[in-house]
């Protein structure tokens, strides 16, 4: 008895496609964040520290993207490529913000403070649906391939 001609013998996930999407992704993530904020800061204005929807929504698009990259090229198993995709792009995020904090403490050790650093409240709430918006946008990415 053959197996059907869609079910994939072999690995469900296709890690150098997904390091592709996620490659792709960060670079469109880095294009469309600043761009849009230059845009935004033309027509509208410097803001300072806001943003208006910007960072998240080049986010959303750009996780879409790599999941739907790599869930492309891979061939198979669209869902599970854009997952890993997501994945990554959020312990891409973990890194670099560890890497801003890590940052702030050396420079305030190297002017000889002494005191600590207020790094500011952890908001659980905006990591979580950060984290959530990255997956969900991983999972879109990779169903709208159409590779199951």
């Amino acid at each position: 008895m053959q197996a059907p001609r869609d079910v994939v013998d072999g690995p469900t996930i296709s890690w150098r496609h997904c390091l592709l999407g996620l490659v792709a992704g960060e670079a469109l993530l880095f294009i469309l964040a600043f761009g849009g904020l230059n845009l935004a800061d033309a027509v509208f204005g410097p803001t300072g520290q806001v943003d208006g929807g910007v960072a998240g929504m080049a986010t959303l698009l750009a996780v879409m993207a790599g999941g739907f990259l790599a869930a492309r090229r891979a061939g198979h198993h669209g869902l599970y490529q854009g997952i890993v995709v997501a994945v990554g792009f959020i312990a891409v995020s973990a890194v670099v913000q560890l890497a801003g904090e890590a940052n702030l403490v050396a420079t305030s050790l190297h002017n000889g403070g002494n005191h600590l650093i207020n790094l500011g409240p952890m908001n659980m709430g905006d990591l979580m649906s950060g984290d959530l918006l990255a997956l969900f946008a991983g999972s879109v990415g990779g169903i709208f391939s159409g590779r199951r």
